[in-house]
């Protein structure tokens, strides 16, 4: 296995950052990503974002079906979204659809939490912090990500030390589980400091 000796870096991303790339809702982060992959860099995310993502697009097939098509008032469709009926033409599309979000941000996604110590460190950052389980395993997995790095397929190992969120309220609890563990890596980053860190980087180029 060869080790990285250029700047290419993996970058492990949140959901919502997967989310607000795909579906175009946030233009500065169409920026980032798309500047990060342009350098060469690659996207990268637990198995779980696949989860989460499905989630998100059967609520989109579920709320136009029923409140756009059906006309159904949106504190009827609200209170029955639990309990969905969705058809399997509907689930080919969210397969679908997860299949064009990965081929987009080019996204690789990994069973970080293998065994019983990875799943050890994702239950104990469940219980000894505020974070839902969802956040606890991308918390998890990124620290994870973090220490081994990433290997491509071409053999070259990449570091993966920076996790991308927009989400203030993990990135908070996350600095408390860092400083309980003892670890120093992923650092969180906004899509906004990462706009400012690809800008510095692209300076010292110039």
């Amino acid at each position: 296995m060869k080790e990285s000796t250029n700047k290419k870096q993996a970058y492990y991303i949140d959901t919502n950052i997967a989310l607000d790339y795909t579906t175009g809702r946030n233009p500065e982060t169409i920026f980032v990503l798309d500047s990060l992959i342009e350098a060469g860099s690659i996207m990268v995310s637990s198995s779980f974002l696949a989860m989460e993502a499905a989630d998100f697009k059967k609520d989109s097939l579920y709320f136009i079906e029923k409140v756009v098509d059906k006309k159904w008032e949106l504190r009827k469709t609200v209170r029955d979204s639990y309990r969905k009926d969705l058809a399997r033409g509907d689930f080919y599309k969210v397969q679908d659809w997860i299949e064009e979000l990965r081929d987009k941000l080019k996204l690789q996604l990994y069973d970080f939490l293998i065994d019983n110590d990875t799943w050890e460190i994702a239950q104990y950052i469940s219980q000894s912090s505020n974070l839902f389980a969802p956040d606890a395993i991308h918390l998890s997995s990124s620290i994870f990500a973090a220490l081994s790095g990433i290997t491509t397929t071409e053999g070259i190992k990449l570091p993966c030390n920076i996790f991308i969120s927009n989400d203030d309220f993990l990135k908070k609890e996350a600095k408390k589980v860092k400083r309980e563990l003892e670890i120093s890596y992923p650092e969180i980053l906004t899509v906004s400091e990462m706009k400012k860190f690809i800008r510095g980087l692209l300076n010292k180029t110039k």
